[in-house]
């Protein structure tokens, strides 16, 4: 019987069932071993996700394979991610894909669903903003994961969880995630040392040496949720709806200051029905002094993980993609919380407005 925070967790995203783990690669690695994905198999996933979506998929001993992602919005292409699945079954590969909405943007994958079922593959949509949460989307795949993990939209701190209208695939997935060990302060500590980690070796320009680091990695994929965390689930599930009105309101704000910038700066024009950042893409060579003068001036201004082939060129230098690289030097993440009023906003951009005359 399933806890009353997982069956909240399952209505909200469109399933019958709810697995709540203590991350959701913890969720990602179960349902992979549940499914018996290894060996023959072959996990397709973004050439841009995070490392750990990789790490997830290496786990359960597959083979990972890198689907390309557009240079002008850094997600899938649906025609593109169909062709992939038809071209890897004709070597004789199956397995999974992922559905990967990318920073909350809500993507269409009717054409890479259809190949994949038509070619045998199980298809699991990864959702970790949360973008199936309004309008609700129906849950179409086998499996829809979503997180609530700190910095996600659905922000509860830690967990993820996996849903599905399969009772006995739900049953299963509770027994592994009854087995692993609750997540707790040293596995978060853990955790910040490998981004930490991995962020100097970014910085130092030795981005292919975080491949070393994933063995690290391993040991920090498997975690139970904490039952602590379950009142802190429940408060931003509630205010989920309000938060999202905000960050769309905060988003819009954002769109409208820097209009007067384009077309140095492109704000993606793709559906995003859970904002996570305020996605911004310019010329590789606006990019980092854009970012510098932000965060020299107290602004937040992230950029993006580089292509999984930089991190990580011995398990996936079969897949790189010019146009992951090129995404990853030209994207601008701008935050969307609630300290990003109007006026601050306006003050972001008045900052950026002179390195944009001065390079322009």
């Amino acid at each position: 019987m399933m806890t009353a925070p997982a069956l909240q967790i399952a209505n909200a995203f469109g399933g019958d069932q709810a697995v709540l783990f203590g991350r959701a690669r913890s969720a990602l690695l179960a349902l992979f071993e549940m499914l018996g994905l290894h060996g023959r198999s072959t996990i397709l996933i973004p050439s841009n996700a995070c490392p750990s979506l990789l790490a997830s998929a290496w786990a359960c001993g597959a083979e990972v394979r890198l689907a390309p992602v557009s240079a002008e919005t850094g997600v899938n292409d649906d025609a593109a991610l169909a062709e992939q699945v038809r071209k890897l079954s004709r070597t004789g590969r199956s397995g999974a894909v992922l559905l990967t909405h990318l920073y909350g943007f809500r993507l269409d994958f009717t054409r890479a669903r259809k190949a994949a079922r038509e070619q045998g593959w199980i298809t699991i949509e990864n959702d970790a903003n949360a973008s199936s949460f309004t309008p609700q989307a129906p849950l179409e795949d086998l499996a829809r994961i979503v997180s609530f993990g700190a910095g996600k939209v659905l922000d509860a701190g830690a967990g993820g969880a996996v849903i599905t209208h399969d009772a006995s695939l739900a049953a299963e997935l509770e027994k592994r995630a009854k087995s692993y060990p609750v997540l707790d302060d040293a596995a978060a500590e853990a955790e910040d040392q490998l981004m930490l980690q991995r962020r100097a070796l970014r910085n130092q320009g030795r981005s292919a040496e975080i491949e070393h680091t994933l063995v690290t990695e391993l040991s920090q994929l498997r975690f139970g949720f904490d039952p602590e965390t379950t009142g802190k689930l429940t408060v931003a599930l509630a205010r989920l709806p309000a938060h999202l009105a905000a960050r769309q309101e905060r988003r819009t704000f954002w769109l409208d200051a820097l209009s007067r910038f384009a077309p140095a700066l492109t704000p993606i024009g793709l559906d995003q029905t859970a904002p996570w950042r305020l996605i911004v893409k310019t010329a590789p060579a606006l990019r980092d002094p854009l970012v510098e003068a932000l965060r020299a001036n107290g602004f937040d201004a992230g950029t993006n993980y580089p292509s999984l082939t930089q991190s990580f060129p011995t398990l996936t230098g079969q897949d790189a993609h010019p146009d992951a690289d090129i995404w990853s030097k030209s994207v601008i993440n701008l935050w969307l919380d609630e300290r990003y009023d109007s006026a601050r906003i306006t003050a972001a951009c008045a900052v950026m407005e002179p390195v944009l005359e001065a390079l322009t």
